[in-house]
């Protein structure tokens, strides 16, 4: 607090932020507001937590098994320049059998894992979550002693710890998962801005997908009428 507290004018940027591993945060909108605990807006992602996060980024470089022969992975998986949520689930089946003979306990992260992505739960499964990553927790010094992590303060690893109280309160986690949006990124942002010229691509892109929504909904009406006419009417 006394550091925070001479850290200079607001708006600046002291360069001992870095050094803490500290940002810059300005007055939040959120900051006055009555009843608002905006910590409550942070719910469970299973494709950045999860699979990218606490996964690929982490799990995957402290265990760096070398297995190029799998089928999964055959050219091993560090030649994958793109992963997406089926990449990561497929290389975690793998991880599990590989985890549970190699280090003591640590494959229960992604038994939380598999426990996070169920779409109901009782009292049980909650309780089974908890208790895969306490047992996580109580074992994760393996890290320290093989000299493979230093400390685990991970902003992502930390999340987990409120999943039980976010699908409490909202609901299962694929309710949450940006897996699926994140697929529109394919249709909305790379096909359009395949079809741009590369110059000034904006104006382009959204003159495309204009077209495409034209194109759509030209053939939707099509569709209908043609069934109408065969007396197929389509609802």
């Amino acid at each position: 607090m006394t550091f925070l507290a001479t850290m200079g004018p607001p708006g600046q940027h002291p360069t001992e932020f870095k050094d803490f591993g500290l940002r810059t945060i300005y007055s939040p909108f959120w900051a006055n507001l009555l009843h608002t605990d905006i910590f409550l807006a942070f719910t469970p992602d299973l494709l950045h937590q999860l699979h990218k996060g606490v996964f690929k980024d982490h799990l995957v470089k402290w265990c760096n098994t070398d297995y190029p022969g799998l089928w999964h992975f055959k050219k091993g998986i560090s030649a994958v320049k793109q992963w997406t949520g089926t990449e990561h689930k497929q290389m975690q089946h793998v991880f599990i059998g590989l985890l549970a003979g190699a280090v003591p306990r640590l494959w229960l992260e992604l038994y939380f894992s598999y426990f996070a992505q169920l779409r109901t739960h009782t009292s049980d499964t909650l309780e089974y979550l908890e208790n895969a990553l306490a047992v996580f927790h109580a074992n994760k010094d393996i890290l320290h002693e093989l000299e493979v992590r230093e400390h685990l303060n991970i902003p992502k690893l930390h999340q987990l710890s409120h999943y039980v109280q976010s699908i409490l309160l909202y609901g299962t986690t694929d309710g949450f998962n940006t897996e699926l949006p994140e697929r529109l990124h394919i249709d909305f942002a790379k096909e359009a801005y395949r079809a741009s010229n590369k110059w000034d691509y904006e104006e382009q892109m959204a003159l495309w997908l204009q077209h495409q929504e034209a194109m759509f909904l030209r053939n939707s009406y099509l569709e209908w009428l043609l069934g109408f006419r065969d007396g197929r009417l389509a609802i």
